[in-house]
């Protein structure tokens, strides 16, 4: 986990310029690697046509030999790396790699030497890296399948009217670094006001691009920017380059019945004979690569099955002497509260239990939050998650375990119930108690998205699809994005091996079956004995996780009291909520009176929502709820726009 950043200009810049852009990106991008930094320059002493820098967050190689931008051996590659390559030691035996400094960057760069581009789809992990070649004069961007690391960049067309011909490059680890260092050199910036639409309608907060002009490489992407014109010497005769985007996956991947091809490649002394059996082989194999680090490790535990797997395997693994740091939400007395249930977690692996509470959050948090990650949260559990990733650095732990896309990969969201409602009615009916969601909901959901259908919203009731859809969509990408920055504001890693394995993901998304391997492709068909994460939940019962967090229903995701906490910080929020920077997203009369009636819910049920220094739980209808999360959304936003104040356009999609 670290900061990357560079700048590409065949044109040639003077050193002295392509610096100070090195080092405010390695300001800008501190919080992600806290434990050193570097800057290399491409080209002549005086001028120099590219620029690489690095922000070092230390998990392997601990030495200053690791330290990056780091050369090839033979003085032609430099690389930037951000991330994790789990299967680094494999690699290095299969190919007879040896390296000075112990680390996956340096396998990953002596294996670009050998095979080049082709090398991505070899990787294990999770990744945005950055390839200099100082022969072809040629850089290379790349980006995990999943999306679990970002990476951003800026064209400099320069008023060409052919999108792949462009004067210059730019890239970093974060939007928001890569606007300062473009405002730098005079470059004027503006927020996407499409972007902060979404956030403050819907909470999309990343369904479009917050800056105009700065793009995301698409996950699972490569980007290569070559020089038009270069002369016998290979150097640049041209201003102008070419940049390609295409994915570096060809979209094949390992068939869930293939038991002979998961033997081979798990190392299975004999074929899996149920598919529970097979996906604890490939959970196990992975939580052993996964487990690799040279700085502590914790484990998220939120009280559900996803965690709980994770901790449960690495007890297994590590062994009963190994410490265990586990790091927990709580809010007794609350509802939503999972102590009951982490705790019996904790007791089955003997961990070290850190817990946060969440009820000591205070309304002038969000500022804090904002400052610290540079975006506007969606919610409080965005708010309650980065309190946990304080708690995390504070007790000296590095590496952060959690438990991310197991719902998209097993079916565990009650979407997916309310997809299925009618076209499975007879295998579903016969297991409603085990639902996630109530009968009774998921009917009037599924009735209102056919209304809507009608209307033309699209209503998926495909299982399958909308599973995918959520894997590799904006739902997991959210997610995702907002452990990025959470984690890395504090300078700790976030690792997800539900959602950093693709063969693994691709294989149970391409095609699902029961115990026989016969495929089919249905809700009913994730589950086992009814239970959603049916897969997940018998490939644990093993005894790697407590049946009491093994086989409950009640759980309903991270969830935090936000009523109570918005009730709070209602009283701070008001100057943000109606504050000007929002008049041209939200009329100020729709927040004046949005405000009253949340103030005016608040006293109905309470004078003072704190006694005692602790949360009194207050009743709020559907619509009062509702109210409630949108006040958030607003508070948030006018907070960000208020602490980071920038022009606002119209924008696209980006």
């Amino acid at each position: 986990m670290c900061g990357i950043g560079g700048w590409v200009d065949f044109g040639g810049r003077s050193a002295a310029e392509m610096k100070a852009v090195g080092k405010s990106l390695i300001a800008g991008l501190k919080h992600r690697g806290p434990d050193g930094h570097g800057i290399e320059l491409f080209g002549g002493k005086e001028q120099s046509i590219a620029m690489f820098m690095h922000r070092r967050l230390s998990i392997l190689g601990l030495g200053d030999q690791g330290k990056q931008p780091m050369c090839s051996h033979d003085g032609r590659y430099w690389i930037t790396f951000n991330g994790e390559i789990y299967n680094y030691l494999e690699l290095a035996s299969e190919f007879g790699l040896t390296t000075a400094s112990g680390t996956d960057t340096e396998v990953l760069l002596q294996l670009w030497a050998l095979k080049g581009a082709e090398a991505i789809a070899l990787l294990d992990g999770f990744f945005a890296f950055a390839i200099w070649d100082s022969e072809l004069k040629e850089l290379t961007l790349a980006r995990d399948k999943t999306g679990v690391k970002p990476l951003y960049y800026y064209l400099d067309r320069d008023g060409s009217e052919d999108e792949h011909i462009v004067k210059s490059l730019w890239f970093g680890s974060e939007d928001f670094a890569l606007k300062h260092a473009l405002e730098a050199v005079g470059v004027e910036m503006s927020l996407n006001q499409s972007a902060l639409k979404s956030h403050v309608d819907e909470g999309a907060s990343d369904r479009n691009l917050l800056f105009n002009g700065i793009l995301e490489l698409g996950m699972g992407s490569c980007l290569t920017f070559s020089c038009l014109g270069m002369d016998v010497n290979l150097n640049p005769i041209s201003d102008w380059g070419r940049v390609d985007v295409r994915p570096w996956h060809q979209g094949e991947y390992l068939r869930l019945d293939d038991g002979l091809g998961w033997q081979q490649h798990l190392g299975l002394k004999e074929e899996p004979k149920t598919h529970a059996e097979l996906l604890r082989s490939q959970l196990m194999m992975g939580m052993k690569k996964r487990l690799r680090s040279d700085v502590p490790i914790g484990f998220a535990v939120s009280g559900g099955i996803d965690s709980a797997a994770l901790v449960g395997m690495a007890r297994e693994i590590m062994g009963k002497e190994a410490h265990l740091h586990v790091f927990s939400v709580i809010a007794p007395g609350m509802d939503g509260d999972e102590s009951e249930y982490q705790k019996a977690v904790v007791e089955h692996v003997g961990g070290i239990w850190h817990t946060v509470d969440v009820r000591k959050l205070e309304g002038k948090y969000l500022e804090k939050y904002i400052k610290a990650t540079h975006r506007p949260p969606v919610a409080w559990n965005n708010l309650a998650h980065f309190a946990l990733c304080e708690s995390v650095k504070a007790a000296g732990v590095t590496v952060l375990f959690n438990g991310q896309g197991a719902d998209e990969l097993f079916g565990g969201y009650p979407h997916y119930y309310k997809a299925a409602f009618w076209n499975e009615k007879n295998t579903l009916w016969p297991v409603r108690k085990k639902w996630p969601i109530d009968f009774v909901l998921a009917g009037k959901q599924w009735f209102k998205g056919v209304l809507g259908s009608w209307a033309g919203r699209p209503f998926e009731t495909c299982v399958d699809v909308l599973m995918r859809k959520d894997y590799y969509g904006e739902r997991l990408t959210q997610l995702l994005r907002f452990e990025d920055r959470n984690g890395m504001a504090c300078g700790i890693e976030s690792r997800n091996p539900f959602a950093d394995n693709y063969r693994m993901a691709d294989a149970w998304l391409g095609a699902w079956g029961d115990d026989t391997w016969s495929l089919e492709g249905s809700l009913s068909s994730k589950l086992v004995d009814g239970y959603s994460k049916g897969y997940l939940r018998k490939a644990m019962d093993v005894g790697l996780v407590p049946q009491k967090v093994l086989w409950r229903v009640d759980k309903k995701g991270f969830s935090v009291p936000k009523n109570e906490l918005t009730a709070r910080g209602l009283v701070v929020w008001q100057a943000w909520i109606l504050s000007d920077r929002l008049d041209g997203l939200v009329a100020r009369g729709r927040r004046v009176l949005a405000l009253e009636k949340g103030l005016k819910a608040l006293a109905r049920e309470q004078k003072a929502p704190v006694k005692n220094g602790q949360l009194e739980s207050i009743r709020l209808s559907s619509k009062e709820e509702k109210l409630f999360d949108q006040l958030f959304r607003w508070a948030s936003m006018g907070c960000f726009l208020e602490t980071f104040p920038c022009e606002i356009k119209g924008g696209g999609d980006g």
